[in-house]
């Protein structure tokens, strides 16, 4: 084995050329106060091919020698600046996506994440992180795990992380659309996400299932348990957690659900029932209780806005290209509530809920009363959802092409037109 410099290897194999398919990302650091730290950063933010770095804070005379030497040959290789400016959207040209690197309540793990392809990343100072106001105006955050004893990573550090994390996703993006556009006609019917979609440009309506595929249920259910533990003082009912009362609810609401699908129960026996039967789990049998918890769980449920990863911006994509609408199982009041507070209604030009319908999914005849709703027909169509047996069963019944949702890349049998892992993967395929 030949040692080989490091500017002949990337001269052979050139991996400047992905910004030939993207654009470049900038970075943002709010007020580092180490200089070592800053000409790091401007040495990352030039090793990643980012088109500027912005400081936020104000630019101090007496530290930038050393900003200097520790940026070394980078300093005039990129635009580097402070700003004391503290609109995001004034520093962010307009169409890149804004991604914290911080360890929030709602952060995602970034390996878990689909990052934007046209991305501004910003990290906080090296002693506070990033402020409440700047988390605010960001559009996704992220956050690395860190698995040993020490679990902050030096600021550069961890921008070193997420950039070229992020660089390793736009070069395997760019290399599966490359192996579909390869693909042979044939290959088409495999439900593999790598499949050339080989009718995409029939499709005029897209239909979205809501829980579990835009709309996060879980991440909001356990909020809503959270609250309801604390109001109710369940503890005091030797309940132990709000989390573990979650657990013992969650299968027992999931065999409710498929009887109410079945028409085997009502929609009073699902809700009075699914807290009846916890309660009774720890020795509690009190029905007033139980009515009182799902009642809470009703209101509360639906106004925690958790959604799904990719969610906004696959409807920004989808919005001018499709006809977009919602086919849902559920309660109508309930899933009205989730769309007016979630800012995801003006992406929908419909909505069909089972309970307006009186059939639920897999059942075809709710996939009918949706194409009727929508103007639409079974082949201008596509259903994407998370549940084979409910949404990809009845849409195949139905005769609609159907995209499977599939986050944890379970091995689910049964045929589908498409599978994906993430939501932004369907840009891929439409």
């Amino acid at each position: 084995m030949t040692y080989l410099k490091s500017n002949d290897l990337f001269a052979e194999i050139a991996p400047e050329n992905l910004f030939e398919r993207i654009p470049h990302p900038i970075v943002i650091a709010d007020h580092l106060m180490t200089p070592d730290n800053i000409g790091a950063m401007i040495r990352l933010a030039d090793n990643i091919g980012a088109s500027e770095i912005c400081f936020l804070g104000k630019e101090d005379e007496h530290r930038l020698g050393k900003v200097r030497r520790a940026a070394a040959s980078s300093r005039d290789n990129i635009l580097w600046y402070f700003s004391e400016e503290t609109d995001l959207h004034k520093i962010v040209p307009e169409g890149k996506k804004i991604v914290a690197i911080e360890t929030s309540d709602n952060a995602t793990c970034i390996y878990d994440t689909q990052l934007p392809e046209d991305v501004a990343f910003i990290v906080g100072s090296e002693r506070n992180g990033l402020s409440d106001e700047l988390l605010a105006q960001c559009d996704m955050v992220v956050y690395i795990p860190v698995p040993g004893p020490t679990r902050s990573l030096n600021v550069s550090h961890a921008a070193a992380v997420a950039l070229f994390e992020w660089q390793r996703q736009m070069k395997c993006g760019i290399m599966n659309a490359e192996c579909r556009m390869s693909a042979k006609p044939s290959d088409a019917s495999d439900h593999s996400a790598f499949s050339i979609p080989h009718s995409a440009l029939k499709y005029k309506h897209v239909f979205f299932d809501l829980d579990r595929t835009l709309w996060d249920f879980d991440a909001a259910a356990e909020v809503a348990f959270e609250r309801i533990y604390e109001k109710y003082n369940l503890k005091s009912l030797d309940i132990p957690s709000a989390h573990e009362f979650h657990e013992v609810y969650h299968p027992l609401n999931e065999r409710l659900w498929e009887l109410y699908r079945e028409d085997k129960i009502t929609k009073a026996d699902l809700n009075r029932t699914r807290f009846l039967k916890p309660l009774e789990h720890y020795g509690i049998h009190d029905v007033e209780l139980a009515d009182h918890l799902s009642e809470d769980y009703v209101y509360w449920s639906p106004r925690i806005v958790r959604l799904v990863p990719g969610t906004m911006e696959l409807l920004d994509y989808l919005k001018p290209k499709y006809h977009l609408h919602l086919i849902t199982n559920g309660f109508q009041e309930v899933q009205h509530t989730k769309l007016s507070g979630s800012g995801l209604e003006p992406y929908f030009e419909t909505l069909t809920v089972s309970e307006e319908v009186g059939v639920k999914k897999p059942n075809p005849e709710i996939f009918y009363y949706a194409l009727r709703k929508a103007h639409a027909t079974a082949e201008e169509s596509i259903v994407i959802g998370d549940e084979m047996a409910v949404d990809i069963d009845g849409a195949k019944a139905a005769g609609i092409d159907q995209i499977f949702f599939n986050p944890k890349g379970e091995k689910v049998e049964g045929k589908r037109t498409y599978e994906v892992k993430s939501l932004l993967e369907i840009k891929q395929l439409l």
